[in-house]
């Protein structure tokens, strides 16, 4: 488990045959902005690559105009060899990946800015104080002097612009605003993306958000707010996993809840299950402990687990572990 530097990544990536590039499953503007950038980074320097998100269906309808999207495969990873490096860009934890997959490869790269990032890797490169992973990917490609095409400084600012919540979550920093400004030279059409990520709603997500909101508890004397979507709600609304990236959002952003929390039923290998995504307000909540409690990770006001549990169970058990953190 080495620590390796921007630099010192940035070389070993020019002298790459072939790469595996992948992220956790339910993607974000952040992992699909990584292995798009990394992708196409790959292709300049003639790097035979391949780009994996596990999982299944489509992603969210914001992020499908990223240049090279429709080259990421879902599913499992193909069989490991020797001779191939596995990238694993944006992922905290391996339990979100199939390690007997990774394991397969000659040397797995671990890149995350997740402050739980549990330093699987061989070889890895973490900075928490980074406000995305596809900023620490620009260090990397700045220090390795490769070059920065348009759709490689598209698919970093995505990730830069959502993972910090268009610069207003704490992660933001001064380096974050210098990042932007060193992507926009590279020819990122701000405009374009703001319309493609923020004004172009699909109407099954629409439908998902009234049932969100329909739904809504506000608990524990007003700081949180909860809401829950069921099987059912998804077929009725003709929507899939994809059109609920950022519904939480509004959740949180009801005036004096400190913690949103949005809980939707899956259905898994003909179970049924939940999966759980928590956004606090501020850094004073951290709901990445919460998350830990069940086997997830995130960040301090950003996080999510999957759970078995009935949700009557739920419910109460997030009343219990968010109310003992306020």
């Amino acid at each position: 488990m080495t620590q390796v530097t921007p630099q010192e990544l940035a070389e070993r990536i020019k002298q790459e045959s072939r790469m595996v590039i992948v992220s956790h499953e339910s993607a974000d503007g952040d992992a699909l902005g990584c292995v798009l950038a990394l992708g196409l980074m790959a292709d300049s320097l003639g790097v035979a690559c391949s780009l994996h998100i596990p999982g299944e269906g489509g992603f969210p309808a914001e992020y499908c105009f990223l240049p090279g999207v429709d080259r990421i495969r879902r599913g499992p990873l193909p069989v490991g060899q020797e001779e191939t490096t596995v990238y694993v860009l944006d992922c905290a934890s391996i339990k979100r990946m199939d390690s007997s997959k990774i394991d397969g490869f000659g040397v797995c790269v671990n890149v995350d800015h997740h402050q739980d990032n549990t330093a699987f890797g061989d070889l890895n490169l973490l900075d928490p104080a980074a406000g995305s992973t596809t900023q620490i990917l620009y260090e990397v490609f700045a220090a390795g002097h490769l070059g920065m095409t348009r759709d490689i400084a598209t698919a970093l600012y995505v990730g830069l612009i959502t993972d910090t919540g268009g610069f207003q979550y704490s992660s933001t920093s001064y380096r974050s605003h210098e990042v932007a400004a060193e992507l926009l030279k590279s020819g990122v059409d701000v405009a374009s993306i703001s319309r493609h990520l923020y004004q172009t709603v699909p109407l099954p997500k629409l439908r998902l958000l009234q049932r969100v909101l329909e739904r809504m508890q506000i608990r524990l004397e007003g700081a949180m707010a909860i809401s829950w979507l069921t099987a059912e709600d998804f077929a009725d609304s003709e929507a899939d996993e994809s059109h609920v990236e950022g519904l939480v959002d509004n959740l949180r952003a009801i005036a004096g809840v400190r913690v949103g929390v949005l809980i939707r039923e899956r259905e898994v290998d003909g179970k049924r299950k939940h999966r759980v995504s928590l956004r606090a307000s501020d850094g004073s909540v951290d709901v990445a402990s919460v998350a830990h409690l069940y086997g997830g990770g995130g960040h301090v006001a950003a996080a999510g687990f999957s759970a078995e549990m009935d949700l009557e169970s739920l419910l109460n058990a997030l009343d219990d572990e968010v109310g003992a953190r306020l």
